[in-house]
């Protein structure tokens, strides 16, 4: 954790810095639109690095005091194993073994860890487009983007490092395995479906799966709760359930005469403490199912209560498609 939390002091130094020239800036007519632009984003960006630093100092404190550290993100699969970051040991061995990528794949501090330092490489890309944004000349620019690139490739490195693997492991895991819908999720307050977990998922789970979603698209709609629940445009609700590849899935129209609205289709999954989950399988469903306001469960009156989940795995959205048509 050591060069993270070097390259993110840094990072908060160089923005606090911007902030000040974009501020002096702001003196000069000719200047203050460009002082402003950067001010506001060097001020963005190290409130972001401040942020990924609180959270990196605060596991070096808790592994320092020998307190708890926070709890691993829980990974949920079907056979409700929950998966920790620790050295790798064979069967009958008397030690560990060297870790490999594939031992990495589910495992939850890895996962972690990995959210972290993508947190802190966007952070550090604000900051260089900040500085981007308020230079000129080619060799100014050129300077900037390489410095910013070497800052980034050293969080991969020093994170490999950590992990036992290559460097070159750890990108193709990262692009390989789903790490970034764990990511999502963390950031929402969201849970995860595996496709293990999607596959278990009875008809009665996608029954009550129907019922929740349904009665949840029909209260918003009758309150007219945002600009997509808008009952001026639409005049009721269908919804369906269907399966794909062994995937039971549930999603729901509004309807007008003229113009409905596109289909939100959402993955089902029981998670293993039993409660019902939803993944919607594109960004535009998300956005219409939180168009009321950030949530990461929902309830209507006598209706099922849902999570909202991020599916961890592939779908064929041309079956989709031509199911909900």
């Amino acid at each position: 954790m050591n060069v993270i939390t070097t390259i993110l002091s840094l990072a908060i130094v160089a923005s606090s810095i911007a902030v000040l020239v974009g501020l002096v800036m702001l003196l000069f007519r000719s200047r203050r639109r460009k002082g402003a632009r950067l001010a506001a984003g060097s001020a963005f960006s190290a409130l972001v690095c401040t942020a990924a630093l609180g959270v990196v100092l605060g596991e070096e404190t808790a592994d320092a005091s020998g307190g708890k550290a926070p709890a691993p993100l829980a990974l949920e699969n079907a056979s409700g194993r929950m998966e920790t970051a620790s050295a790798a040991t064979a069967p009958g061995s008397d030690g560990p073994t060297a870790t490999t990528a594939s031992q990495l794949r589910n495992n939850a501090e890895a996962i972690g860890q990995w959210c972290e330092m993508k947190a802190a490489q966007r952070a550090l890309s604000h900051q260089r487009d900040a500085e981007l944004d308020t230079s000129s000349g080619e060799e100014v620019r050129k300077e900037i983007t390489g410095r910013y690139d070497a800052l980034q490739r050293e969080l991969t490195t020093n994170l490999a490092s950590q992990l036992g693997i290559k460097e070159w492991e750890l990108n193709k895991l990262s692009m390989s395995a789903p790490w970034p819908a764990y990511c999502r999720a963390k950031s929402k307050g969201w849970t995860v479906v595996t496709p293990e977990l999607a596959a278990t998922t009875s008809q009665s789970d996608a029954k009550e799966a129907l019922a929740a979603l349904r009665g949840y698209y029909d209260m918003n709609l009758k309150g007219n709760r945002s600009s997509y629940f808008d009952s001026s445009r639409y005049a009721a609700v269908t919804c369906r359930r269907k399966a794909v590849d062994g995937l039971h899935l549930v999603g729901c129209i509004l309807q007008s005469f003229s113009n409905p609205s596109s289909w939100d289709v959402f993955v089902v999954g029981r998670l293993q403490n039993g409660q019902l989950a939803v993944a919607p399988i594109d960004g535009l469903a998300s956005s219409h199912i939180t168009s009321v306001g950030d949530l990461n469960s929902f309830q209507a009156p006598n209706a099922p209560r849902a999570r909202l989940a991020e599916f961890a795995g592939q779908i064929d959205q041309s079956a989709v498609a031509a199911l909900f048509d």
